[in-house]
This record gives C-alpha cells, sequence and structure tokens, in this order.
C-alpha cells in the first residue's frame, strides 16, 4: 500500500464529500486524514488517502470523473518527517492589511520552522466595524531551536504591523507581541 494526496476544488455542494468517500472506497482506498472547507464559495480539500498503488491511476480518474470537481491532483506523500519535532500554538490578530501572513510566515521559515496547520479568517469588529484578521497555526519546532529568538522576531511583526501575536509552547504565560492599541498581554477573543 502507499499513501497519495488528492488535493480538489469544486462547486459546493451537498453530498460532495459523501461522493468523494464512497468513490476512495469503490476504488479500493481507505480514507485516512483531511481538511476541508468552503472558501469563496468553492469547496476546497486535500485528503490522505492509502491505496494500492496499481489503483492510484483508477483513483485519480474517478475522482475527476465526479460532478462539479474542477481541479484535481493525486500526489504520492513521501516518508513522514516529525521525528523530533514539538509543536506549538500561533495565533495572530490585528486589523486586516496586506503583508500578515507573509511576514509571520517568513519569520518562522527564517528559523527553520514549519506551519503544520494554518487557519486564517477575516470578520468585523463589534464595535469599530474594521475588518480583523485572524490566524491560528501549529507550528513545528526542532529541537534546539530558540524560542526566545522565535519571539524576538515575531514581536518586531507584531510592533510593525500592529497585531497580537501569541505564541503558546505550554508554558503558563504564553507570550503576546507588544501592540500600541491594546494592553500586551490581553486575551484573544
Amino acid at each position: 500500500m502507499r499513501t497519495v494526496v488528492i488535493s480538489l476544488i469544486a462547486e459546493d455542494r451537498p453530498g460532495l464529500v459523501a461522493e468523494l468517500a464512497r468513490t476512495v472506497t469503490e476504488q479500493g482506498g481507505g480514507w485516512l486524514e483531511s481538511q476541508m472547507g468552503r472558501l469563496g464559495g468553492s469547496f476546497a480539500g486535500a485528503v490522505l488517502i492509502e491505496i494500492a498503488p496499481d489503483r492510484v491511476e483508477e483513483l485519480t480518474a474517478a475522482v475527476r470523473a465526479l460532478p462539479d470537481v474542477g481541479v484535481v491532483d493525486v500526489s504520492p506523500t513521501g516518508p513522514a518527517a516529525d521525528a523530533g519535532v514539538e509543536t506549538v500554538r500561533l495565533q495572530v490578530v490585528g486589523q486586516d492589511q496586506p503583508g500578515i501572513v507573509r511576514d509571520v510566515s517568513a519569520a518562522l521559515a527564517e528559523r527553520g520552522l514549519g506551519i503544520h496547520e494554518l487557519h486564517t479568517a477575516t470578520s468585523d469588529a463589534p464595535m469599530s466595524g474594521e475588518r480583523l484578521f485572524e490566524a491560528t497555526a501549529v507550528v513545528g519546532v526542532r529541537e534546539g531551536v530558540d524560542l526566545d529568538d522565535l519571539r524576538a522576531a515575531l514581536d518586531e511583526v507584531s510592533a510593525e504591523l500592529s497585531l497580537d501575536v501569541r505564541l503558546d509552547d505550554g508554558d503558563d504565560n504564553p507570550a503576546w507581541g507588544a501592540v500600541p492599541e491594546r494592553a500586551a498581554g490581553s486575551p484573544l477573543t
């Protein structure tokens, strides 16, 4: 058996996930993990499937034949590289503006840190109506990474973009980036 990732974008409609799951099962595949959701009126997702190597092409054709599916990619996976990797949770909140994901992800990448999960959203602030940006990430941290250096880099991004940035590495007092408009250490709402 081998593992493959099916990634797809489709017109969002009821029953799409059920049809995908049926197709995977009919082709002899096993559904291992998935991340899916609605984005901008479309449905987007990625599914980790275990399947016999000689059935991958049939699976790919069957998924592409599903109605309303626009983009499909089936890619083999490599070996898992999570040995010796701990995770920390990163939360970012601030006024929506270009460059937030770019600057935060660059601070992580410059320290050799990978993002295992990233969830972002925008919403209207309750009092002002301004557009808020929120992100939550699970970040892989290898042994020997200097978390104080990471905190300092995130503090710079926080100050530059007026963001609340929280790095929770399991300590009782997670670090918050300094933000001019709100007191440092205030909780996310």
